[in-house]
Protein backbone atom coordinates (compact mmCIF):
# COMPACT_ATOMS: atom_id res chain seq x y z
CA UNK A 1 0.00 0.00 0.00
CA UNK A 2 1.35 3.24 -0.92
CA UNK A 3 2.05 5.66 2.34
CA UNK A 4 -0.67 8.43 2.14
CA UNK A 5 -3.38 6.18 0.63
CA UNK A 6 -5.86 4.60 3.17
CA UNK A 7 -8.42 2.47 2.63
CA UNK A 8 -10.88 3.37 0.27
CA UNK A 9 -14.27 4.14 2.05
CA UNK A 10 -17.48 3.52 -0.17
CA UNK A 11 -20.12 5.78 -0.90
CA UNK A 12 -22.34 4.10 0.97
CA UNK A 13 -20.52 3.80 4.17
CA UNK A 14 -19.45 7.67 3.57
CA UNK A 15 -22.89 8.96 3.76
CA UNK A 16 -24.32 10.57 6.63
CA UNK A 17 -27.17 8.70 8.74
CA UNK A 18 -30.27 11.05 8.30
CA UNK A 19 -32.96 10.93 11.44
CA UNK A 20 -36.46 10.41 10.48
CA UNK A 21 -38.21 13.90 10.42
CA UNK A 22 -40.14 12.81 13.94
CA UNK A 23 -38.89 10.04 15.31
CA UNK A 24 -36.21 10.70 18.33
CA UNK A 25 -37.38 14.82 17.55
CA UNK A 26 -38.99 16.67 20.86
CA UNK A 27 -42.17 17.69 20.27
CA UNK A 28 -42.82 21.46 20.21
CA UNK A 29 -44.22 22.92 23.49
CA UNK A 30 -47.19 24.04 21.91
CA UNK A 31 -47.85 20.94 20.20
CA UNK A 32 -47.23 19.03 23.46
CA UNK A 33 -49.78 21.33 25.53
CA UNK A 34 -52.59 20.76 22.66
CA UNK A 35 -51.98 17.46 22.81
CA UNK A 36 -52.44 17.12 26.58
CA UNK A 37 -55.53 19.07 25.84
CA UNK A 38 -57.13 16.87 23.79
CA UNK A 39 -56.58 13.96 25.81
CA UNK A 40 -57.93 15.34 28.53
CA UNK A 41 -61.30 16.63 26.55
CA UNK A 42 -61.51 12.87 25.38
CA UNK A 43 -63.91 10.36 26.91
CA UNK A 44 -62.31 7.00 28.06
CA UNK A 45 -62.47 4.22 25.52
CA UNK A 46 -64.49 2.43 28.16
CA UNK A 47 -67.63 5.04 27.96
CA UNK A 48 -67.34 6.03 24.82
CA UNK A 49 -67.20 2.46 22.85
CA UNK A 50 -70.84 1.51 23.82
CA UNK A 51 -71.82 5.03 22.76
CA UNK A 52 -70.54 5.11 19.37
CA UNK A 53 -71.48 1.55 18.93
CA UNK A 54 -74.76 2.55 19.09
CA UNK A 55 -74.37 4.23 15.65
CA UNK A 56 -73.83 0.75 13.82
CA UNK A 57 -76.89 0.29 15.05
CA UNK A 58 -79.08 3.27 13.73
CA UNK A 59 -77.10 1.60 10.47
CA UNK A 60 -78.87 -2.13 11.09
CA UNK A 61 -82.34 -0.45 12.18
CA UNK A 62 -82.58 2.00 8.73
CA UNK A 63 -81.50 -1.28 6.86
CA UNK A 64 -84.26 -2.99 8.43
CA UNK A 65 -86.89 -0.21 7.37
CA UNK A 66 -85.47 -0.23 3.87
CA UNK A 67 -86.17 -3.72 3.28
CA UNK A 68 -89.62 -3.28 5.08
CA UNK A 69 -90.56 -0.33 2.54
CA UNK A 70 -89.22 -2.75 -0.59
CA UNK A 71 -91.63 -5.24 0.92
CA UNK A 72 -94.76 -3.25 0.86
CA UNK A 73 -94.10 -1.45 -2.46
CA UNK A 74 -93.91 -4.82 -3.89
CA UNK A 75 -97.08 -6.09 -2.04
CA UNK A 76 -98.86 -2.68 -2.78
CA UNK A 77 -98.18 -3.63 -6.87
CA UNK A 78 -99.09 -6.90 -6.65
CA UNK A 79 -102.61 -6.01 -5.12
CA UNK A 80 -103.07 -3.26 -7.21
CA UNK A 81 -102.65 -5.96 -10.25
CA UNK A 82 -105.25 -7.83 -7.98
CA UNK A 83 -107.58 -4.94 -8.01
CA UNK A 84 -107.13 -4.53 -11.69
CA UNK A 85 -108.00 -7.90 -12.64
CA UNK A 86 -111.06 -8.40 -10.15
CA UNK A 87 -112.55 -4.99 -11.55
CA UNK A 88 -111.92 -6.43 -15.39
CA UNK A 89 -113.73 -9.73 -14.09
CA UNK A 90 -116.64 -7.92 -12.74
CA UNK A 91 -117.29 -5.62 -15.21
CA UNK A 92 -117.43 -8.58 -17.78
CA UNK A 93 -119.75 -10.38 -15.44
CA UNK A 94 -122.13 -7.99 -14.47
CA UNK A 95 -125.24 -6.73 -16.30
CA UNK A 96 -124.45 -3.58 -18.72
CA UNK A 97 -127.06 -0.57 -18.61
CA UNK A 98 -127.34 3.17 -19.05
CA UNK A 99 -128.21 5.40 -16.15
CA UNK A 100 -129.52 9.07 -15.96
CA UNK A 101 -128.34 11.76 -13.50
CA UNK A 102 -131.16 12.92 -11.80
CA UNK A 103 -128.42 15.22 -8.93
CA UNK A 104 -125.44 15.96 -8.07
CA UNK A 105 -124.02 17.09 -4.84
CA UNK A 106 -120.64 17.67 -3.13
CA UNK A 107 -119.48 15.10 -0.72
CA UNK A 108 -117.27 15.42 2.20
CA UNK A 109 -114.22 14.99 -0.20
CA UNK A 110 -113.21 17.62 -2.16
CA UNK A 111 -112.25 14.88 -5.04
CA UNK A 112 -115.82 13.51 -5.29
CA UNK A 113 -119.30 13.71 -5.16
CA UNK A 114 -122.51 12.26 -4.78
CA UNK A 115 -124.47 11.50 -7.96
CA UNK A 116 -128.13 10.41 -8.06
CA UNK A 117 -128.57 7.30 -10.46
CA UNK A 118 -131.68 5.67 -12.24
CA UNK A 119 -131.80 2.61 -14.67
CA UNK A 120 -133.88 0.20 -15.40
CA UNK A 121 -133.38 -3.63 -15.05
CA UNK A 122 -136.05 -5.41 -17.08
CA UNK A 123 -138.98 -3.81 -16.17
CA UNK A 124 -138.32 -2.28 -13.15
CA UNK A 125 -137.01 1.09 -12.56
CA UNK A 126 -134.57 1.77 -9.79
CA UNK A 127 -132.80 4.61 -8.12
CA UNK A 128 -129.05 4.99 -6.37
CA UNK A 129 -126.56 7.21 -4.97
CA UNK A 130 -123.01 6.79 -6.16
CA UNK A 131 -120.08 8.53 -5.43
CA UNK A 132 -117.81 9.70 -8.56
CA UNK A 133 -114.90 11.81 -9.65
CA UNK A 134 -115.63 15.23 -9.22
CA UNK A 135 -113.23 16.04 -12.62
CA UNK A 136 -116.15 14.72 -14.57
CA UNK A 137 -118.64 17.29 -13.82
CA UNK A 138 -121.86 15.12 -14.05
CA UNK A 139 -124.95 17.27 -14.35
CA UNK A 140 -128.77 16.32 -14.51
CA UNK A 141 -129.83 14.51 -17.31
CA UNK A 142 -126.09 13.04 -17.87
CA UNK A 143 -125.87 9.56 -19.05
CA UNK A 144 -123.34 6.79 -17.05
CA UNK A 145 -122.95 3.54 -17.96
CA UNK A 146 -122.71 1.13 -14.97
CA UNK A 147 -123.47 -2.48 -14.53
CA UNK A 148 -125.07 -4.68 -11.52
CA UNK A 149 -124.75 -8.13 -10.49
CA UNK A 150 -126.71 -10.77 -12.26
CA UNK A 151 -130.35 -11.32 -10.61
CA UNK A 152 -129.39 -8.27 -8.17
CA UNK A 153 -130.19 -5.33 -9.83
CA UNK A 154 -129.88 -3.05 -6.54
CA UNK A 155 -125.88 -4.95 -6.19
CA UNK A 156 -124.09 -2.13 -8.38
CA UNK A 157 -121.03 -3.59 -9.68
CA UNK A 158 -119.39 -0.33 -11.67
CA UNK A 159 -119.95 3.25 -12.34
CA UNK A 160 -118.35 4.65 -15.46
CA UNK A 161 -115.99 1.59 -15.58
CA UNK A 162 -114.34 1.89 -12.72
CA UNK A 163 -115.00 -0.43 -9.62
CA UNK A 164 -118.08 0.65 -7.31
CA UNK A 165 -116.67 0.73 -3.80
CA UNK A 166 -113.49 -0.09 -4.13
CA UNK A 167 -112.30 1.99 -1.25
CA UNK A 168 -108.88 -0.16 -0.88
CA UNK A 169 -107.69 1.01 -4.11
CA UNK A 170 -106.67 4.75 -3.40
CA UNK A 171 -104.98 3.16 0.42
CA UNK A 172 -102.95 0.63 -1.71
CA UNK A 173 -102.06 3.82 -4.91
CA UNK A 174 -100.75 5.80 -1.49
CA UNK A 175 -99.01 3.13 0.37
CA UNK A 176 -97.13 2.02 -2.88
CA UNK A 177 -96.54 5.61 -3.69
CA UNK A 178 -94.96 6.34 -0.10
CA UNK A 179 -92.85 2.84 -0.26
CA UNK A 180 -91.51 4.58 -3.39
CA UNK A 181 -89.74 7.04 -1.72
CA UNK A 182 -89.36 5.12 1.88
CA UNK A 183 -86.78 2.50 0.48
CA UNK A 184 -84.01 5.17 -1.20
CA UNK A 185 -84.95 7.45 1.99
CA UNK A 186 -83.92 4.65 4.42
CA UNK A 187 -80.58 3.02 2.63
CA UNK A 188 -79.04 6.43 2.40
CA UNK A 189 -80.03 7.34 6.38
CA UNK A 190 -78.00 3.62 6.57
CA UNK A 191 -75.32 4.83 4.41
CA UNK A 192 -74.73 8.02 6.80
CA UNK A 193 -74.87 6.66 10.04
CA UNK A 194 -72.26 4.03 8.63
CA UNK A 195 -70.30 7.04 7.47
CA UNK A 196 -70.46 8.36 11.48
CA UNK A 197 -70.15 5.39 13.06
CA UNK A 198 -66.56 5.69 10.94
CA UNK A 199 -65.95 8.78 11.41
CA UNK A 200 -66.33 8.94 15.25
CA UNK A 201 -64.36 5.37 15.79
CA UNK A 202 -61.81 7.35 14.12
CA UNK A 203 -61.73 10.76 16.61
CA UNK A 204 -63.42 9.13 19.76
CA UNK A 205 -65.66 11.05 22.00
CA UNK A 206 -64.80 14.53 23.33
CA UNK A 207 -66.69 16.53 26.44
CA UNK A 208 -67.72 19.42 25.72
CA UNK A 209 -70.90 22.64 26.74
CA UNK A 210 -73.95 22.72 23.88
CA UNK A 211 -76.31 25.38 23.36
CA UNK A 212 -79.33 24.10 20.55
CA UNK A 213 -80.08 27.71 19.48
CA UNK A 214 -84.29 27.80 18.45
CA UNK A 215 -85.66 25.94 15.73
CA UNK A 216 -87.93 23.10 15.49
CA UNK A 217 -86.48 20.80 12.72
CA UNK A 218 -82.62 21.35 12.13
CA UNK A 219 -81.61 23.64 14.99
CA UNK A 220 -78.20 25.22 14.93
CA UNK A 221 -75.86 24.22 18.45
CA UNK A 222 -72.92 26.18 19.58
CA UNK A 223 -70.39 23.72 20.83
CA UNK A 224 -67.97 24.50 23.23
CA UNK A 225 -64.88 22.49 24.22
CA UNK A 226 -62.25 23.44 26.77
CA UNK A 227 -59.96 24.97 24.52
CA UNK A 228 -62.28 25.18 20.81
CA UNK A 229 -65.32 25.93 19.69
CA UNK A 230 -67.60 24.38 16.78
CA UNK A 231 -70.95 25.46 15.11
CA UNK A 232 -73.00 22.77 14.26
CA UNK A 233 -76.26 22.22 12.23
CA UNK A 234 -78.04 19.35 13.06
CA UNK A 235 -78.75 16.95 9.79
CA UNK A 236 -82.40 16.16 8.55
CA UNK A 237 -83.11 12.91 10.48
CA UNK A 238 -86.29 11.96 12.83
CA UNK A 239 -83.72 12.32 15.53
CA UNK A 240 -84.34 16.05 16.51
CA UNK A 241 -82.31 18.03 18.82
CA UNK A 242 -83.56 18.62 22.67
CA UNK A 243 -83.83 22.46 23.92
CA UNK A 244 -80.92 22.92 25.99
CA UNK A 245 -78.72 25.91 26.94
CA UNK A 246 -75.22 24.86 28.36
CA UNK A 247 -75.81 21.19 28.61
CA UNK A 248 -72.91 19.03 29.10
CA UNK A 249 -72.37 16.63 25.72
CA UNK A 250 -70.16 14.54 24.08
CA UNK A 251 -69.64 15.52 20.37
CA UNK A 252 -67.83 13.14 18.16
CA UNK A 253 -66.40 12.60 14.60
CA UNK A 254 -65.74 15.74 12.14
CA UNK A 255 -66.84 17.28 9.20
CA UNK A 256 -70.08 16.36 8.03
CA UNK A 257 -70.34 12.79 9.33
CA UNK A 258 -70.54 14.51 13.24
CA UNK A 259 -72.79 13.39 16.06
CA UNK A 260 -73.80 15.41 19.31
CA UNK A 261 -74.72 12.96 22.23
CA UNK A 262 -77.49 14.87 24.87
CA UNK A 263 -78.24 13.61 28.00
CA UNK A 264 -81.85 13.35 27.39
CA UNK A 265 -83.66 13.98 24.04
CA UNK A 266 -86.73 16.69 22.80
CA UNK A 267 -89.25 13.71 23.86
CA UNK A 268 -87.26 11.27 26.07
CA UNK A 269 -86.30 12.92 29.38
CA UNK A 270 -84.42 9.59 30.81
CA UNK A 271 -81.74 8.58 28.59
CA UNK A 272 -78.91 9.75 26.85
CA UNK A 273 -79.86 10.94 23.02
CA UNK A 274 -77.56 10.97 19.71
CA UNK A 275 -78.16 13.97 16.79
CA UNK A 276 -76.73 13.60 13.60
CA UNK A 277 -74.88 16.99 12.88
CA UNK A 278 -72.12 18.93 10.63
CA UNK A 279 -69.58 21.68 11.19
CA UNK A 280 -70.45 24.68 9.50
CA UNK A 281 -69.29 28.32 9.11
CA UNK A 282 -69.91 30.17 12.21
CA UNK A 283 -72.68 33.19 12.06
CA UNK A 284 -70.80 36.37 11.65
CA UNK A 285 -74.07 38.25 12.65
Amino acid sequence: MKPGRGKKRSAKSGRRRRRPPIAGRPLAPSAVEDIKSLAAQTVHGEVATPLIEKLSHYKVRALALSVLWLALFIAGLANLDLLRQDSLRTTRNGVQVEGTVQKAEAASRSNRVYVTLTYTAGAKSYTTSVSVDSREKHQTGDKIFLSYAIGDPQRILTVGGSLHGNSGGGFLTLLTFSALFGFPMCLYAAWLWRERYRSASRTGLREATATVRPGWLFPKIDVYFEDDYKFLATRRSLRIAPKVRKAPVFVGGEGTAMIVIFPRGRFRKDTLYTVPAKEIEPDTD
